[in-house]
C-alpha cells in the first residue's frame, strides 16, 4: 500500500475545512463533512489538529496569514503617499474579490464575537505591515502629501473596513440598490469611488485618477 504524503494530507484537510467553515460557520461545520470532502477519515482530522476547534483555529490564522503575505508584498514595493493609498485599497479590493472564503470566515467569527481569536496568541496574528501602513500615513504628514490633522491609525482602520465592507456586505445592498456588488466592473467601480474617497480625506481635494 502506497504511503499517504502526511503535508498532502493535511493540505487537503485545511481546504476541505475552510470550505466548510466558510459556508456554515464554527457551529455548523461537521467534521464528518470536512473528512468526506478531503477524502481522509476524523481520525487523521483529530490526529493532525487535536480537535474541531483546534482545525478551526488554524483556518482561521491561514486565512490572515493569506491577508499577511499580500500585505508584506506590497510592503516590499516601497510606495510611499498617494500611491501607498491606492495600492493598499487596490490590493485589498484584488484580495476580496478572489478570497470569498476570507470573508465568510470572518464574518462568522464577528458574529461569534471573535471567539476563537481571542484565545490566539497576539504574536500569531499581529501584523507588521499594518504598522508600516500607519507609519507610512505619518510620513505623508511630515512631508506635506497629506493633512496635518488626520489620524493615521484611523485611516489605515477606515480603509480596511471600508474595503471590507464591499464583500461582506454585497447580497444586502445588492438588493436595496437593485444591482450586483458581485459584478467585476461593480467591483472596479466601487474600488475608484473609495480611492478618490480616501485620497480627497487626506488631501483635502480629489485626486484624478
Amino acid at each position: 500500500m502506497k504511503e499517504r504524503n502526511p503535508e498532502k494530507s493535511r493540505l487537503a484537510i485545511l481546504q476541505a475545512a475552510e470550505n466548510e467553515f466558510a459556508e456554515k460557520g464554527f457551529w455548523g461545520a461537521r467534521v464528518d463533512e470536512i473528512a468526506n470532502q478531503s477524502g481522509l477519515n476524523k481520525r487523521m482530522i483529530y490526529a493532525y489538529f487535536g480537535d474541531k476547534e483546534g482545525l478551526y483555529k488554524q483556518v482561521l490564522l491561514n486565512s490572515y496569514s493569506k491577508m499577511e503575505e499580500i500585505e508584506n508584498k506590497l510592503v516590499l514595493k516601497n510606495l510611499e503617499g498617494i500611491e501607498l493609498v491606492k495600492s493598499i485599497i487596490s490590493t485589498y479590493f484584488n484580495f476580496l474579490y478572489n478570497n470569498p472564503n476570507f470573508v465568510n470566515i470572518l464574518m462568522w467569527e464577528n458574529l461569534n464575537k471573535g471567539k476563537h481569536l481571542k484565545e490566539i496568541e497576539n504574536s500569531s496574528i499581529e501584523r507588521k505591515s499594518i504598522k508600516y501602513f500607519i507609519n507610512a500615513i505619518e510620513k505623508g504628514k511630515t512631508e506635506g502629501i497629506f493633512n496635518k490633522d488626520i489620524d493615521s491609525y484611523q485611516i489605515v482602520l477606515s480603509m480596511i473596513t471600508t474595503c471590507f465592507a464591499n464583500f461582506s456586505n454585497q447580497y444586502t445592498l445588492s438588493r436595496l440598490f437593485n444591482t450586483n456588488l458581485a459584478d467585476k466592473d461593480i467591483i472596479e467601480q466601487r474600488r475608484h469611488h473609495t480611492t478618490k474617497l480616501i485620497i480627497a480625506y487626506l488631501t483635502n481635494k480629489g485626486e484624478k485618477l
